[in-house]
């Protein structure tokens, strides 16, 4: 049985509307803005789309064989004799996992839905030998990813008062 793990709905939910936010925004900047507004607006809509998008689309999914990482309509597959290595970095609130393969390497972070369920489940599968201590370490008190997603909400407020100010002026 197959377990796949995405992006939390905490920071895509809030994410999602800032880009269609900023859409909105690109959408008024059409009839009355200045043009480097109407450029400056596109550009951070299609960025902030793509972003989106990918974020959508990426993916870690596990099972007894192996497991696999989709992102932006590419997917690697691995068996689990292809990892050599599993290793963690934590950064205060942030934790990117390196897995190291026969074929590269590849970074995971703790922005992924229970992604202690994830990291326990690669752990038993690897083994000792593979897995650094400071993974096991991790599992025992793990951090969790808030900043971020509070962040994204503010941001969220923010567009929505600089469109409210706009339609106040029309």
């Amino acid at each position: 049985m197959e377990q796949v793990y995405k992006i939390q709905k905490a920071f895509i939910i809030p994410f999602l509307t800032a880009v269609v936010l900023l859409f909105v925004l690109t959408v008024l900047s059409l009839f009355g803005g200045e043009s480097w507004e109407k450029i400056l607006l596109a550009s951070l809509f299609i960025i902030t789309a793509m972003i989106a998008i990918e974020a959508l689309e990426r993916e870690v999914a596990v099972s007894e064989n192996g497991f696999r990482i989709r992102k932006f309509f590419r997917t690697k597959k691995f068996t689990w004799a292809e990892v050599t290595h599993l290793g963690v970095v934590i950064i205060r609130n942030k934790a990117y996992f390196l897995f190291t393969t026969t074929r590269g390497f590849y970074i995971l972070s703790n922005l992924l839905e229970n992604h202690t369920k994830l990291i326990q489940f690669l752990t038993e599968k690897l083994g000792d030998e593979k897995v650094e201590v400071e993974v096991k370490n991790y599992l025992e008190h793990p951090v969790r990813r808030t900043s971020l997603i509070v962040l994204t909400w503010v941001v969220v407020l923010i567009i929505a008062a600089i469109i409210v100010t706009g339609l106040l002026k029309l």
